[in-house]
């Protein structure tokens, strides 16, 4: 199904335009009528006394998101700034705001909220109903900052600065709201934000915010060991995933003359472990956001990609900027 309508949302035109413009029709009534009711006061909109800050995209899928969060996560703490984070814990099975620790369970509160626990030292707390998990997080520890993993069209929230992300390799798709294209929200939504990001750019001299993707390396899941992704040039691997966008991964690849066989599921898909057994010598190839589900695993060929992503210089001097701002320093 994901494929179905990636191929309709990516394309110029598609004959099921005749069945899905219709409801797309529908769903702008929809989303116009709620922020139209946000707008007048209608809808209870909950500020916090602390500096909320949104990274979010318009369209379905990944555009970076996460990555960034993390990024800006530590990129404030070594400023010795208390981050809290909020996930929405899609794809989990709680109802409860949950405060992510050592033992959390990736279906239990959602595997972007543990790979953010992961690789920041922030205080997280996953929940899909934002003011309640921003809430909680504030009566669970004390911060300076909250940063909130996707949540751009979670109106209910006030904020105080907004970064929205593009992806500079699919923009908006053809331009339709959904579901005859992958706009949550009329691309114009776009300019209300503090920060308009590009994802995904190629080139380090583009003016205006870009953020970076880079993968050079891979750790052994069980033996720790890294290495470098061109000692498997020439090499055949399995790459097992389940994210939206993989082209930029499988470009890396390719670039690295890494030989691939693509095993790609669905974003958040489930794994049971069954999906990185195969009966052959191949390395298996995991992002992190796959892998925090699979960490029980005893599969000693499995290696995980150390993805990151950098922002440009454009980006760090508009983000300094604009903090400056905004009173967040304890």
């Amino acid at each position: 199904m994901e494929k179905f309508f990636n191929n309709i949302w990516y394309s110029r035109f598609s004959i099921f335009i005749v069945v899905l413009l219709p409801v797309t029709f529908i769903y702008w009534l929809i989303i116009s009528l709620r922020l139209f009711l946000y707008n007048i006061k209608f809808f209870k909109i909950t500020k916090f006394n602390i500096p909320i800050i949104i990274i979010g995209n318009l369209t379905v899928g990944g555009s970076g998101k996460t990555p960034l969060c993390i990024w800006l996560a530590n990129y404030l703490l070594s400023k010795k700034v208390r981050v809290g984070i909020v996930s929405s814990g899609y794809k989990s099975s709680s109802t409860e705001p949950q405060l992510i620790g050592n033992n959390s369970d990736p279906s239990i509160v959602g595997d972007e909220a543990v790979l953010l626990y992961l690789q920041t030292k922030a205080i997280i707390v996953s929940g899909g109903d934002r003011v309640a998990a921003t809430r909680y997080l504030l009566e669970s520890s004390e911060c300076d900052i909250i940063i909130h993993d996707d949540g751009l069209q979670h109106y209910a929230l006030a904020r105080s600065y907004e970064i929205g992300i593009i992806d500079a390799d699919r923009f908006f798709g053809n331009g339709f709201l959904l579901p005859y294209g992958p706009l949550r929200e009329p691309s114009n939504r776009i300019n209300k934000c503090d920060m308009i990001a590009y994802s995904n750019a190629s080139k380090h001299d583009i003016k205006k915010p870009s953020i970076f993707s880079k993968c050079n390396f891979v750790q052994n899941s069980i033996t720790k060991e890294i290495k470098s992704l061109d000692e498997f040039s020439g090499k055949e691997i399995h790459l097992v995933i389940g994210i939206a966008n993989i082209s930029r991964i499988l470009n890396n690849l390719k670039i690295k003359n890494i030989k691939t066989t693509l095993h790609h599921y669905n974003d958040h898909y489930a794994y049971t472990g069954n999906e990185c057994e195969f009966h052959d010598e191949k390395s298996v190839f995991l992002t992190m956001k796959d892998y925090v589900k699979l960490k029980s695993s005893g599969n000693e060929k499995i290696w995980v990609m150390q993805h990151y992503v950098e922002p440009n210089e454009y980006f760090i001097e508009k983000l300094n900027k604009d903090l400056s701002n905004i009173n967040y320093e304890s």
